[in-house]
This record gives structure tokens, C-alpha cells and sequence, in this order.
């Protein structure tokens, strides 16, 4: 049933694309044929319509704009260019010429069309159009388009001044992409043209398969480069974060600035909108009782979201048992650090396995408007005890539970030269486990404590920070972490251990202290167990030591070595940008 609403949906995109090609190839070719090849009649209503049908591809097929970085080029150079066309006064005589690359497309969108519902690549009308969109390829993007534009820019500068207005500038620049990727892309049409290798260019070019073809594949070095250069850079993860990070602090900054704004008679109308829609994102009510369900469109927007973090991170887990589908767990993760990015790693990581893990964020998120949306969307529920008790009784693919105990109390022991958790006075989560029949699996998140430089309790800002965030019910920690941004973490390698679960049978609704107790130390001894096994996953943590709350951990030293002067201020090391 997937793969054939999969292939109707491939089919549908082929069928739009054939169809604005075409219109576009009409278009070009009426112009030419009338000889009216330089009149405007009719040209911002095609820009307007192809302008629609690619923001549409672009939207739909937005997943591959990231795994494949050629195709994304290509498009949003063709995006600018019309947009800059439309800004741009007395340009609209050249839409002709620059629709007339759209030849070749169309007969590429046909070979699609015939590959889809199965023409054989051996028959004469797939060889004959092969051959009409390999041969207007060559002509068109590769001869006609760069002598005119040559011509028109800067040879004949002077009569076209038009041409040279600063709105028209980004379509330059994105025309000299185009005429770039075109050559690339033809070079690679020519080798695939060689006899031993045309039955592979009639694959790659047509995409007979499920998957639209990637210019990548076509272009295979320039997509090894611009991988590696995505890998060592991570610009998209670094935005990712930042977005993160606009998202907590974009509702309560907006308030006092609406308010504010209310005074001003010009602005009354948008700040009077602006507050009615932060009460209805605040108060908006939302559903906690069902379970939480990836759609295919929200699934491929998490996978996206997922992999950033992950790559950013260099993460990895360690299962010590693999998970059963006709088991319940409950994930304890250790330590929280200023954001618990391990958790979020892993429930990535899990969900591409099948598994709609579920996770456990503080009631205080879902009090702030947009970031309450944004959680729900990622398949956050706020802890409290019904909904954690609702959660964990969902069965598979919903049968695992993310929680992060250690809390407020946890954040304020991080330290980055000393690994301690907060634990051992907190039992409610080992609690609503036995009351829920639900296997206990202590998760340790190796890495967290380096992501950020903070203040702990330690120090009397960090410990009157303390007092504030449990007075509010909200985290107020002061820590910094790349380019000096408090929710962009540094570039260092998390992974995630995910211990032996504690099995919990039978459910007990009354637990007593006894039991409580006793899988509450067969926690913190497991806990203890996985640190100390596979902390050397991590070079750094070799040395360390794991230590509890109400164990006494050695002072921080009064020396700052290179290594953390470095840490505390990055910009000195730019191994991390």
C-alpha cells in the first residue's frame, strides 16, 4: 500500500512537471516561430506560473533539497532568477530565452513519464526521445542560453541597460549557477553517451524507480566535496540550534514589545493581532491522550531535523539488550546537562527503527507560545503524573518512554572536568514504573557534560540562579556554548548508553518503600556499570569517575589549563567553528 501511493505520488510530480515544461517549451517556441521573440506580451504571467510550479517542487521535495546539494543549487538558482525577474523594470522581452531552457526538460519530463509506466529502454520512441532531449540539451543549455546571455551582459552592455539595474543582479548570479551546473551536467550526459555505458545514463537520467533522479549522482565529485564540506561545517545543524533557540525566547520577548507597541497608534492594529495570536498559541488547548503519530510528511521533516543533530554531534548508542516489541519501557536518561541532546539523538535514532518513542519535557514548555507548538510537534508531553501514567501503557511502535529525573536540580551540578548526576534522591520515576508495569532502562549520555560552558551551584551566581529556577518552575542556567550563543553547543562527539532494563513484570499500583527501593538500587548499580564500562567510547572520559549527589567531588581546579581556556572562550580555537 506505501509503494503505490509512494509511486502515485512520483507520478503526479512527473505529470506536473511535464506539463509546466511543455507550457514553458510552447511558450518559447511560439514567440520564435512569430517572430515576436523580443515582445513582453504574456511574459510575467508565465514567470508568475513558473514561479508557482517550482516554489510547489521545491516545497514537495524538500527532503532532497538536503540529501542532495547539486539539485537544491540548481532550484533555488532558478527560484532567485525569476524572482529577481519579476523586482526587475523593462526585463520582461529576455522571459522567452530564459524559458527556452526548458526544452530539453520537457522531453526529459516525457522520458520520465515513459520510464513510469513502462516503456522499454531498448524501443525506438525512449531511443528517439533520448536522443531529442540529450541533442536540445547540448544546444540549448550548452551553446544558445551562454552565447545570448554573453552577448546581451556584456558585450552589448551599453544598448541593454535594463540588464544592469541592481534588482536584476541575483538573476545574473543565478544564471552564471545555471550555465555552470549546465556544463557540469553535460559533460557528465556526454560520457554516459559512450557506447559501453548508455544503458546506465538511460537509469540515472530517467529514474525508472521509485527515487527522482539526483543531479549528484550525475555529478558525483562535486557531491563528494560539497559532502565533506557539509560534514566539517555542519552549517545547517548550526542553524538548526539557532532556530532552537529563537523558538524559547521568540514568545516572551514578543510580549512586552506588542504591549508596548499598543501605545502607538500606526502599530495598534498589528500589536492588538500579535497578542491575540500569542494567547491563542498559549491557551490554545492541546491532546495528550493518544498516541503520538509520525505522518509521512512529519516523518520526513524529524528525519531531516534528526540527522542534523546527529551529525552535529557524531553520535552513537550502545545498546547492552536489543528491545523487545512486546515490552514497555520506561528510559531514565542521565545527566539532563543544559539541554538532554543525547534523548533527543536517541529518540531520532529509534524512530527511523520503527520505534515513536515519546518524551518527557517539563510543564513549563507548554506555557510559552510557538515553543508549546514546536514540542507537541516533536512528540513532547509535559510531566505530569496522569499523562506519564497515560504514556506508558501505549504498546508498540509507542512503547518507549523518554525521562530525564535529574531536572533542575541536575543542570546546576554540571561541570565539564567532573561527571555527577542527580539521582539518588529522586524515586518517583522508579515509582511510576512499578505502578505501571513497564521495564526500567537506565540511559547515560556520555559527552553531555562538555556541550556547554555553565555556572554551577558552586559559584553564588550560579547558586542564587539555583534558588530562581525552582522558585519558577523553569531552568535559568547562564551557559554559553558556540559563537558565545547559550543554546548552540559546541562541536563534541555524544553518545548514548543505553543500559540493561530492570524488568517490571507485574504492575504494582501501591508500591511500598521496600520495592521502591530496591529496583531504585538496582538502577543506580547498573547506572555506575555502563559508565564505567564504555566511558572509554569517548577519549576524554577515560580518566573520569562517575559521582552521585551526596557524594563529595574534588574541587575545581584554580589553574585554567590551555585546554579549558580554550573551552571557555572558543573563538580561540577554531577547530570548533
Amino acid at each position: 500500500m506505501q509503494s503505490a501511493l509512494l509511486k502515485r505520488r512520483i507520478t503526479e510530480i512527473y505529470l506536473l512537471s511535464t506539463f509546466h515544461s511543455l507550457s514553458c517549451a510552447a511558450f518559447s517556441l511560439f514567440k520564435l516561430l512569430r517572430g515576436r521573440w523580443d515582445c513582453p506580451h504574456g511574459s510575467e504571467a508565465m514567470l508568475c506560473f513558473s514561479l508557482g510550479y517550482t516554489s510547489y517542487s521545491l516545497l514537495t521535495l524538500r527532503k532532497q533539497l538536503f540529501s542532495d546539494p547539486m539539485f537544491a543549487l540548481n532550484e533555488l538558482s532558478n527560484l532567485t532568477k525569476m524572482i529577481s525577474c519579476l523586482r526587475s523594470r523593462g526585463v520582461c522581452w529576455m522571459v522567452p530565452l530564459l524559458m527556452s531552457s526548458e526544452i530539453p526538460l520537457a522531453c526529459l519530463s516525457i522520458l520520465r513519464m515513459m520510464a513510469e509506466v513502462g516503456t522499454g529502454r531498448s524501443s525506438f520512441a525512449f531511443r528517439v526521445m533520448l536522443g531529442a532531449f540529450t541533442t536540445s540539451f547540448a544546444a540549448i543549455k550548452g551553446v544558445v542560453l551562454p552565447a545570448a546571455i554573453t552577448s546581451l551582459i556584456v558585450r552589448r552592455a551599453r544598448e541593454f541597460p535594463e540588464l544592469h539595474q541592481p534588482n536584476f543582479l541575483p538573476a545574473k548570479l543565478a544564471l552564471l549557477v545555471r550555465v555552470l551546473l549546465s556544463y557540469t551536467w553535460l559533460g557528465a550526459i556526454a560520457r554516459h553517451w559512450l557506447p559501453h555505458n548508455r544503458s546506465s545514463h538511460a537509469a540515472q537520467v530517467v529514474g525508472a524507480h521509485a527515487e527522482l533522479p539526483r543531479l549528484g549522482e550525475l555529478t558525483s565529485h562535486l557531491g563528494l566535496t560539497w559532502k565533506a564540506l557539509r560534514t566539517a561545517l555542519n552549517p545547517l545543524s548550526v542553524l538548526y540550534f539557532i532556530v532552537l533557540q529563537s523558538m524559547y525566547f521568540v514568545g516572551p520577548a514578543a510580549l512586552p514589545a506588542m504591549v508596548y507597541a499598543l501605545k502607538k497608534p500606526k502599530y495598534r492594529l498589528a500589536a492588538g493581532s500579535g497578542l491575540a495570536t500569542l494567547a491563542a498559541l498559549t491557551f490554545w488547548p492541546m491532546s495528550f491522550d493518544k498516541p503520538f503519530r509520525l505522518e509521512p510528511l512529519k516523518s520526513a521533516e524529524l528525519d531531516l531535523a534528526g540527522r542534523m543533530v546527529r551529525s552535529y554531534f557524531s553520535f552513537r548508542s550502545v545498546f547492552e539488550e536489543p528491545l523487545q516489541k512486546d515490552r514497555r519501557y520506561l528510559f531514565a536518561t542521565l545527566p539532563h546537562g543544559v539541554i538532554p541532546f543525547a534523548m533527543t539523538c536517541l529518540q531520532s535514532q529509534l524512530n527511523e527503527h520503527g520505534v515513536v518513542a515519546q518524551v518527557l519535557g517539563a510543564s513549563v514548555l507548554f506555557r510559552i507560545p510557538i515553543l508549546r507548538q514546536v514540542c507537541r510537534w516533536g512528540g513532547v508531553l509535559p510531566a505530569e503524573p496522569e499523562i506519564i501514567r497515560n504514556a506508558l501503557t501505549w504498546p508498540h511502535p509507542n512503547n518507549v518512554t523518554f525521562i530525564v529525573p535529574g531536572g533542575i536540580a541536575e543542570i546546576f551540578l554540571m561541570r565539564d572536568d567532573v561527571e555527577q548526576v542527580y539521582v539518588k534522591h529522586r524515586k518517583g520515576f522508579v515509582k511510576l514504573a512499578l505502578q505501571a508495569g513497564v521495564d526500567l532502562v537506565p540511559v547515560y549520555g556520555l559527552g553531555h557534560t562538555q556541550l556547554f560552558s555553565t555556572l554551577d551551584k558552586s559559584s553564588r551566581l550560579g547558586s542564587l540562579l539555583m534558588w530562581l529556577s525552582r522558585r519558577l518552575q523553569v531552568s535559568l542556567p547562564l551557559a554559553a556554548g558556540r559563537f558565545g550563543m547559550p543554546m548552540v553547543p559546541y562541536k563534541k562527539p555524544v553518545v548514548a548508553i543505553v543500559g540493561k532494563p530492570i524488568r517490571i513484570d507485574t504492575a504494582v499500583p501501591e508500591p511500598t518503600t521496600e520495592q521502591i527501593d530496591a529496583v531504585h538500587a538496582a538502577f543506580v548499580a547498573e547506572l555506575r556499570r555502563i559508565f564505567d564500562k564504555h566511558k572509554h567510547l569517548i577519549p576524554s572520559y577515560a580518566n573520569k569517575k562517575l559521582y552521585f549527589e551526596d557524594e563529595e567531588v574534588p574541587a575545581r581546579p584554580k589553574q585554567i589549563n590551555a585546554a579549558t581556556a580554550d573551552h571557555l572562550f572558543p573563538s580561540t580555537m577554531p577547530s570548533r567553528l
